[in-house]
């Protein structure tokens, strides 16, 4: 019984302290890397503390898609999605999230995602009204991205392979642990709930990462305002290269 106990409470523990390698895996980068399009721009979220952002121009924009990417990697490859929704009249805006790519410092917690895009946010409203402003998240990028949605009045907010919570996700695939080990929450069900704008889900069927049917419970929260474009036979890595969306992208910024 005891040995139980303590091989439990060590399971919460490794949980606890090790969920940024679960969560997080981030690619970093050299400072002298060049990217092959777009411009950096250092963004500061905390004293000596900056995000490196790319910035993708139109030669005569209509807004700006900012997009918020997933857990691995960095703009480095992340570049190559973005480039999904080039050439519709709209620039593109990518941050890499603390410890990604050129970006300073380190993840910690949700709540420190959410101060750093809003910082992130702020410097878009001073180049782009709101009603020019496109969020998009990706994966782990979806908690973000719905929350700024929540918190702003962007123009549309597009969510792609989207989670209903990170408790969630915890509760599908390692139930026994509390969620109260959880560091970050990254609520889209609740985001979802406050967002004014209209939301665009994009979700693979055949998604064995995030399931499809977080699409579906989040389409509930605001079935009015929410359409659920499904990408039949679709995985979790394709999602944003599948056709099906790259034709709704040229739709949806009409």
């Amino acid at each position: 019984m005891y040995l139980f106990a303590f091989l439990y409470l060590a399971l919460c523990l490794a949980l606890y302290f090790g969920q940024e390698k679960i969560i997080l895996q981030p690619d970093k980068l050299p400072e002298n890397h060049v990217f092959r399009k777009g411009n950096e721009i250092e963004i500061e979220v905390e004293n000596d503390i900056s995000l490196n952002c790319l910035w993708i121009k139109e030669p005569a924009s209509k807004g700006v898609i900012l997009y918020l990417h997933g857990n691995r990697g960095s703009n480095r490859r992340c570049l190559h999605q973005a480039l999904n929704m080039e050439g519709h009249g709209y620039d593109i805006f990518m941050p890499d999230y603390r410890g990604y790519g050129k970006s300073d410092g380190q993840v910690e917690n949700d709540k420190q995602l959410y101060a750093d895009m809003e910082k992130v946010y702020d410097f878009l409203k001073k180049h782009y009204s709101e009603d020019q402003i496109v969020v998009v998240g990706y994966s782990l990028g979806t908690g973000m991205a719905s929350y700024l949605a929540a918190t702003y009045r962007p123009q549309q907010l597009w969510l792609l392979a989207p989670y209903v919570s990170m408790l969630d996700m915890k509760n599908r695939h390692i139930p026994i642990i509390p969620g109260l080990f959880l560091k970050y929450h990254l609520r889209n069900d609740k985001h979802l709930a406050r967002t004014q704008c209209p939301i665009t889900l994009f979700h693979g069927t055949n998604d064995r990462i995030i399931p499809y049917e977080a699409s579906q419970i989040l389409k509930k929260i605001r079935s009015g305002a929410t359409e659920l474009v499904t990408l039949k036979g679709e995985g979790h890595r394709g999602t944003i290269f599948n056709q099906v969306f790259r034709r709704r992208v040229g739709m949806l910024l009409k």
